[in-house]
């Protein structure tokens, strides 16, 4: 298949299927943090957005991934799982290890699971969830750290499992089955469809979903040396991914260790750096002191908080307590770093004996 594609898409294609393979050998250290997920290949690289013709030879059949993502959005639910295998050496030393990605994915209610298992001497499992704006880090099963989804940071954009597959060019019809109880339609394809001629050796096929052109499964294997690897690295990495219950019921539940003891208090509107533990809720807003203190007076009360008293406010602090039945809820604002951060602190009300 003979195409024309821009110098910008050339080396999105290029770097992105190199990158990715970096990364997951890396991962043989390290499992990366939110954020650190390659872009999925024909996304945005490069500063220069001006398009230049490059004749560029890739594989010879009719069929193109350039986003491995494409329809997921239009999903209502689904679980996604990619295994990432090597097996090889580095640095002259057997290294064998594989990663297990899981993503469980509903709209509506809007909430997202990703679970990462792996194999390699490597860290505990990853267990993060998604759900109202805020991102649920689940370690050892009963601790929980949550913290506000930042803008682009969301589990469907650096965690989707989708995202790891290498967008393909040219790849060759080989018929239709079902596959994971979905009508598809079947394509093969080697290193020529990735961009890779020369450098690796690959063989790979995907399954996509007849109707709605939804990747159902997907398969890679590509085995090369220090050129693609990197130094001293050698040997076959493998992709394995499938798209299942679709559309189906998902059920996606917070740990007990994610719920007990949480603030339950609303927050500003357009709060920012939300951090959250047992007890405390803090994070930083655009206004003023006097802001904060009014926000919550007004709120509070229709949510069955009484008010002990009026609030106390200073040129760089200010504060009011709250109390609903045993419980007592202080709400501090105050100035920090030149920012108003917001402090919401969950106790045990003191006790109200009477004074004989």
């Amino acid at each position: 298949m003979r195409c024309f594609f821009s110098k910008r898409w050339m080396f999105t294609l290029r770097v992105a299927a190199c990158f990715l393979v970096l990364t997951a050998c890396q991962l043989a250290q390290r499992i990366p943090p939110l954020g650190e997920v390659p872009e999925t290949p024909g996304a945005s690289a490069g500063s220069n957005p001006e398009a230049a013709p490059v004749d560029a030879t890739f594989g010879p059949g009719p069929f193109s991934l350039e986003n491995p993502r494409v329809s997921l959005p239009d999903l209502t639910s689904y679980k996604a799982i990619l295994a990432i295998s090597f097996d090889g050496t580095q640095a002259g030393q057997p290294s064998q290890w594989t990663h297990t990605y899981m993503m469980l994915a509903s709209q509506d209610p809007a909430v997202h699971q990703v679970t990462v298992e792996s194999e390699g001497g490597l860290p505990a499992p990853i267990n993060l969830i998604e759900e109202n704006g805020m991102i649920y880090d689940i370690q050892n099963g009963n601790d929980c750290r949550a913290s506000a989804t930042a803008a682009g940071s969301s589990l469907s954009a650096t965690w989707e499992p989708a995202g790891f597959l290498t967008g393909v060019v040219g790849a060759e019809a080989a018929g239709s089955e079902t596959n994971n109880g979905v009508a598809t339609d079947q394509y093969t394809f080697d290193e020529r469809a990735l961009g890779q001629t020369g450098f690796t050796h690959s063989t790979g096929q995907v399954w996509v979903a007849s109707e709605n052109r939804v990747v159902i499964r997907y398969l890679l294997t590509t085995t090369a040396g220090p050129d693609f690897f990197g130094e001293g690295v050698d040997g076959t990495i493998t992709w394995e991914y499938d798209l299942t219950d679709i559309n189906q019921p998902v059920t996606i539940d917070l740990p007990a260790a994610c719920t007990a003891g949480w603030v339950d208090a609303p927050l500003m509107p357009a709060a920012q750096d939300v951090r959250q533990q047992p007890g405390y809720t803090i994070y930083s807003i655009s206004g003023s002191i006097q802001d904060g203190l009014a926000f919550y007076q007004a709120q509070l009360p229709a949510l069955g908080w009484e008010a002990e008293g009026e609030p106390s406010l200073g040129d760089t602090l200010g504060w009011v307590t709250f109390v609903q039945g045993d419980q007592q809820l202080t709400v501090i604002v105050m100035t920090s770093d030149n920012e108003v951060e917001v402090r919401l602190l969950m106790e045990t009300a003191p006790s109200q004996e009477a004074t004989p």
